[in-house]
């Protein structure tokens, strides 16, 4: 704006508002409001300095639209908001850097089998089991077999709460056969992420079981699954 007049009027209105943040949006609507009730006075006519006069007169006092409008951006709650902002900001920033870094190493950890060479696979089977405890979904992938007499069980998990805020699997449950043998795990690994990949070993697993067995039953959550497994001719 280049009025004189009418620039002094907003200096003063704006000299009452305590919160400095919100002293150029308030600028901005009065230099909006000022335009164009001078735009309705130039259509009636009336020159531009006159105009200008008639809007100010309309406009009122500054000092008390200064004092209202100081009420109405309080400065107390002005910086409760600003501070409220920084810190949803900074919070959605470190959820983001979280769940990136997540992403990268699910994507990045790859098969836990991957050591086992394909030469000492005696069967590789594939496994579609899913089951869930709260929120945690828990998929059965793969049961491998190995000729040293290793049973490799590849299994991963997630929990379907945001940030994978829940309780940690310790173990995927007793592992059993057919014929009620139970079997501790020899070996395990796991690897972090949105989607957790994990293997348990068992050793010295017999050729001759056609069924295994892993049954959780801790902390009152349950769940049974039975894969078949590959037997006689085909181990030989």
């Amino acid at each position: 704006m280049n009025l004189l007049k009418s620039d002094k009027f907003i200096n003063e209105v704006i000299s009452y508002i305590k919160f400095p943040f919100d002293r150029e949006d308030i600028r901005k609507e009065l230099e909006d409001h000022i335009l164009d009730k001078m735009e309705y006075y130039d259509s009636r006519g009336i020159d531009k300095v006159t105009a200008e006069e008639l809007t100010l007169r309309d406009m009122g006092n500054p000092k008390e639209i200064g004092i209202a409008l100081n009420r109405e951006h309080n400065f107390v709650l002005g910086w409760i908001y600003k501070i409220t902002n920084a810190l949803v900001t900074i919070f959605l920033i470190i959820t983001v850097f979280t769940v990136g870094i997540s992403l990268i190493s699910t994507i990045f950890s790859g098969n836990p089998a991957k050591h086992i060479a394909k030469e000492d696979i005696v069967y590789d089977i594939k496994v579609n089991e899913k089951v869930k405890i709260d929120d945690r979904v828990i998929k059965f992938k793969n049961v491998i077999y190995e000729k040293n007499g290793d049973l490799n069980i590849i299994y991963e998990y997630y929990d379907t709460k945001p940030l994978g805020m829940g309780w940690s699997l310790g173990s995927i449950g007793t592992i059993r056969d057919n014929l009620g043998n139970e079997y501790f795990v020899s070996s395990g690994s796991s690897s972090g992420g949105i989607v957790t990949k994990g293997i348990s070993t068992i050793s010295n697993f017999s050729d001759k079981i056609d069924t295994l067995i892993i049954e959780y039953d801790m902390y009152n959550r349950y769940y049974k699954v039975e894969i078949p497994l590959k037997t006689g001719d085909l181990n030989e």
